[in-house]
């Protein structure tokens, strides 16, 4: 009988311990496969910047955004990257964002209720103005626009999806803009359009 219980206490000890065993292997692959997607996130982001580079340092490009469009589901956030390159002398730059219009994807605008304000305070969120960036001559800085695909456009009105949402981008030299207009002596190259595809 007293036997019988020991092989019986020993069974479980085992169990236990091979529970415990698959238990930490399977938090250990948990932990590998999160740990990948972060390089390749990494590496995406890497690549991304190593474009830029090529367009500012080897091209004519004194502004660039190489990717300048991204598919977001409604309530996400997208990252664009901007690289800009100072050809002057050593100044400061000040990057402006501003919503430019609502279409649909043949590029026809999209009749909803929108609030231009209501877009740029909840899809720009603090990224609406951005600098000052120094740079010397010759030097070059990557800065990433964050926009948020808000779930509303107005207050009362819901975000349509498959909707294109157009922001433009300029980059304005020694002082910062109040917004991009297009002629403006001020705006570093031209100006630049970004372009989230809400889903």
């Amino acid at each position: 009988m007293h036997k019988k219980g020991m092989e019986l206490s020993l069974t479980v000890l085992v169990l236990i311990i091979i529970s415990i065993i698959i238990f930490i292997g399977g938090i250990a692959m948990v932990w590998k496969f999160f740990a990948s997607a972060e390089e390749i996130k990494g590496g995406i982001e890497r690549s991304t910047e190593q474009q830029i580079e090529a367009l500012l340092r080897e091209g004519n490009e004194i502004v660039a955004i190489p990717v300048n469009t991204r598919q977001v589901q409604v309530g996400k956030e997208a990252v664009f990257a901007l690289g800009v390159r100072n050809i002057r002398e050593r100044q400061n730059f000040f990057i402006r964002t501003d919503f430019a219009g609502i279409y649909d994807k043949k590029g026809k605008t999209l009749e909803v209720g929108y609030d231009e304000a209501y877009i740029e305070q909840n899809w720009l969120g603090g990224f609406q103005d951005q600098g000052p960036i120094d740079l010397d001559k010759n030097k070059y800085e990557v800065v990433p626009l964050r926009l948020k695909a808000a779930n509303a456009i107005s207050q009362g009105q819901q975000t349509p999806k498959n909707a294109v949402v157009v922001f433009n981008v300029c980059v304005h030299a020694a002082k910062p803009a109040t917004e991009c207009v297009i002629g403006d002596p001020s705006v570093y190259d031209k100006i630049h359009q970004v372009f989230i595809e809400t889903r």
